[in-house]
């Protein structure tokens, strides 16, 4: 996967990842929008909960990470 930390990648880059089990996806939505339509396999974070909910749900600090929203907020 390319360096892209605080970047964006493609959304062939993603499935890649994904597939090969390379990064944990995270969505950064609140809990209804990731029960209405979120990515499969993503992990719901809110980003009111980063500080408090990030190590407990993404223990292992050497991960890529992609996270995604809705769209601008």
């Amino acid at each position: 996967m390319p360096d892209t930390a605080a970047g964006t990648i493609t959304r062939d880059e993603l499935i890649r990842a994904l597939r090969r089990q390379r990064i944990v996806l995270v969505d950064v939505l609140a809990p209804e929008s990731f029960m209405a339509l979120h990515i499969p396999g993503a992990i719901n974070l809110p980003v009111a909960d980063i500080s408090r909910l990030a190590p407990q749900l993404l223990p292992d600090r050497d991960a890529d990470i992609v996270a995604y929203c809705g769209g601008p907020t």
